[in-house]
């Protein structure tokens, strides 16, 4: 006759095979769900409806909030869709809600499941795009036409805008944190308060831009041109101003840092620093 204690241990290990087999076919079963639902949204992602498309776009979004794991997918399909639509003439978004749905469901994601994936956005054309507040770190639009757009509070820090169009876009409180802004037209541009501390401007057009108050620390602004631009308050330490061009006048001088005094005795006292003098020969 078996003990009770060891029936007791044995129920309780067929217990948990049970659950564990159970919660293994739950997984396996979302899982395949997941796929179906991935695989009709790409579907109907090719609709000739532009609300049938939205639709898809959202769905994807809930795939990518529900199954972390498949947010790479995701973002792969949604930068090629809006590739895809957005690239042979500059477009208003307010004319193609389905870009702008994309936009904003990329913008919108965790950044911390993106995986090697990062939005890959190059060459759109999205002029007077709406971008304000979404996450777009690490994205490449690198050759991007967001002319006149709205990137208020946008997050485009490690961002590739190397020849982008910014032309009087409004980047008020963006961060753009060692973003690549290489050769990019930011003329009449809004960059007031906007992070740009370790970036890379090298010959970017900046002119009549608003910098006011923008920080530039230690960014690299070789050969940028700054004609008539508004660099109030600009924070420059540490900046490689290189051939920069502002010939209407010269640049804020960095702050140079502080110098901590040799020591802190009274005069009256005996000198604290040595004397290195050579003494005379006698």
């Amino acid at each position: 006759m078996m003990l009770p204690g060891v029936a007791a241990v044995a129920t309780l290990v067929f217990t948990w095979v049970s659950v564990s087999q159970v919660s293994e076919e739950l997984s396996i079963s979302e899982q395949g769900q997941i796929a179906d639902r991935y695989d009709k949204a790409m579907e109907r992602l090719d609709a000739g409806s532009a609300n049938i498309r939205r639709g898809a776009i959202f769905s994807l979004q809930g795939i990518m909030e529900d199954s972390p794991r498949q947010q790479p997918a995701v973002i792969y399909a949604l930068s090629e869709y809006i590739r895809t639509h957005a690239t042979k003439k500059p477009s208003r978004t307010e004319k193609a809600p389905d870009i702008q749905a994309a936009l904003s469901v990329l913008g919108q994601r965790d950044p911390a499941h993106d995986g090697d994936r990062p939005i890959d956005l190059r060459g759109v054309q999205l002029a007077g795009v709406d971008l304000h507040g979404a996450d777009l770190s690490r994205a490449n639009l690198a050759g991007a036409v967001l002319s006149h757009g709205n990137l208020e509070g946008t997050t485009l820090s490690d961002a590739d805008l190397h020849g982008a169009s910014l032309k009087g876009t409004l980047l008020t409180g963006a961060d753009l944190t060692g973003a690549n802004l290489g050769g990019a037209v930011l003329n009449d541009a809004v960059l007031f308060e906007t992070n740009l501390s370790n970036a890379r401007l090298d010959s970017a057009q900046l002119t009549s831009t608003d910098l006011e108050k923008a920080d530039l620390r230690n960014a690299s602004l070789h050969k940028t041109d700054l004609r008539e631009a508004d660099l109030t308050d600009v924070k420059l330490d540490g900046a490689d101003l290189t051939d920069v061009r502002r010939p209407e006048g010269d640049l804020p001088t960095p702050t140079p840092a502080p110098t901590a005094p040799l020591c802190q005795v009274p005069a009256e006292l005996a000198q604290c620093v040595p004397n290195t003098t050579p003494s005379q020969g006698r």
